[in-house]
């Protein structure tokens, strides 16, 4: 180390990695078999390390960024930009940006040895959650049977609530209609990844949703406060939320009643604590949301999910629930099924040598 005033940073280190996941996620964008995201680190000159993950799916269904694309993004601006002291001015890929936004949180953290969640509590002035309650978000199946039994599974191990992943078709509304009949006091709610119509949100009327997640397009805030007048049931806006000003306009509209932060989206955890206050200032119920990230997304989504603002079971889930082997220690949950709040400097997780080595696919140290 220099010792003339900050740390330097070295490097910024990439880290290419694909989980196998336990169970297929079939929803109304595509289907995941394999967890292929990216794993950023950036190294200072007083050896603190931090650590943010790029939640990209493989392919470019469920936003404009994908693992491959995110990849070269990080490469060939994102890095190069830090190292040099630029500011991360790439347009449209908040997932990649959100990255290194949280890998050098998580390094000013650690070197504090504070916990993010107790930081981001502290810029609003509270404390945070010791522990969450969580939805168990399920995956649309071919036979209600094995849907019936993936909800039963998830009871058992303590689930506030369920949200199915669904399209308009018959059979997936019958299999809602299912677990209703299985569970009639349970709280369900339904993600319909934006292909829902006024029809089918009337067929699930009857099943007493806790609320109905992105019905419309993401861009279709418009048709979604339509929907939001026509419909009895709670309306989630999740794709449709990317910034404070589309949250804005989803209020002016009444385009719905709920929000999903997820800090990828957001731009990183003090941005979505950010977003996580004006919602509720704007009086709308939140949650947050997951993108089946490894220990590395899922320990930094769960400070935000541990902010009092956040009104609504978060859809992050323990990590036995996706994956044999995380690339970390495993996020779980406690005895009355709550997501446990890291509590570790940082994002409170670091992954595991081993474990990183054996998932990884692609590695690329970027230096000055």
């Amino acid at each position: 180390m220099s010792g003339r005033g900050a740390p330097a940073l070295e490097a910024v280190e990439l880290w290419r990695v694909q989980l196998p996941l336990q169970h297929a996620h079939r929803a109304a964008h595509g289907r995941e078999d394999l967890r292929d995201l990216i794993l950023v680190s950036v190294r200072f000159d007083d050896g603190v390390v931090g650590w943010g993950e790029c939640s990209t799916l493989i392919r470019p269904t469920y936003t404009s960024e994908h693992t491959a694309g995110a990849w070269l993004v990080l490469r060939d601006e994102l890095a190069p930009a830090l190292l040099a002291g630029r500011p991360l001015d790439v347009v449209g890929h908040p997932l990649a940006t959100a990255s290194i936004v949280t890998a050098l949180t998580d390094a000013v953290l650690r070197r504090a040895e504070r916990p993010l969640a107790v930081e981001l509590a502290a810029t609003l002035g509270a404390n945070p959650l010791v522990a969450v309650p969580q939805c168990a978000v399920i995956g649309r199946r071919d036979r209600i049977d094995d849907l019936v039994a993936a909800v039963d599974e998830r009871i058992e191990a303590r689930a506030s609530m369920v949200k199915l992943k669904v399209t308009p078709s018959g059979d997936d509304l019958a299999a809602v209609g299912a677990v209703r009949q299985a569970w009639p006091d349970l709280e369900i709610a339904v993600d319909f990844n934006g292909t829902a119509d006024l029809d089918s949100l009337r067929r699930l009327e009857h099943v007493h949703l806790a609320y109905v997640e992105q019905p419309a397009p993401a861009e279709a805030l418009v048709e979604s406060a339509h929907l939001a007048q026509k419909c009895g049931t709670p309306i989630a806006l999740d794709e449709s939320i990317t910034s404070l000003g589309a949250l804005d306009a989803a209020v002016a509209l009444a385009a719905g009643s709920i929000i999903n932060v997820k800090p990828g989206r957001c731009g990183g955890p003090h941005a979505a604590a950010a977003m996580v206050a004006h919602a509720r200032n704007a009086g709308l119920d939140v949650f947050v949301g997951g993108m089946l990230e490894s220990g590395v997304g899922r320990a930094a989504a769960l400070a935000v999910a541990a902010l009092p603002g956040c009104t609504l079971p978060t859809d992050l889930g323990p990590s036995h629930a996706y994956f044999d082997l995380d690339v970390t220690e495993p996020l779980e949950t406690n005895a009355s099924g709550r997501m446990i709040t890291p509590d570790g400097p940082g994002i409170g997780r670091t992954p595991i040598a081993a474990h990183l080595e054996r998932a990884a696919v692609d590695r690329l140290e970027v230096v000055r």
